[in-house]
């Protein structure tokens, strides 16, 4: 058999929107995945806040003193990074629970 006739018969299409859509619809979050889902959002915004609150300084005057503020994207990057991993983290362990009890009930039929 050729190689190239093999591919063909393994091929397989790509999903299509629509699949894919009814697919994450399906999914049902579970508590810990709806507070990382929250918790993103909310420290999101902390992190937009807490660039203006806490403004970087352009350009410093005689002795010292800051001339010009401006918005301190690196710390809302920072934020926005450190909240992001958190919220995965969190959110995998409640995929994980998931999971587990998806196994669970599934072995509890078996019985």
């Amino acid at each position: 058999m050729d190689l190239f006739e093999a591919i063909d018969k393994e091929k397989e299409d790509l999903p299509r929107i629509k699949s894919i859509t009814k697919e994450v619809q399906k999914q049902k979050l579970n508590g810990y995945q709806m507070i990382a889902v929250f918790s993103f959002v909310v420290l999101f915004v902390v992190g937009i806040l807490l660039g203006n609150l806490f403004p970087a300084c352009e350009a410093s005057g005689l002795f010292g003193t800051c001339a010009q503020k401006q918005y301190n994207l690196s710390l809302t990057i920072f934020v926005w990074f450190i909240s992001f991993l958190g919220c995965v983290f969190f959110y995998a362990i409640g995929h994980i629970i998931a999971l587990l009890t998806m196994i669970n009930e599934k072995l509890q039929k078996k019985k």
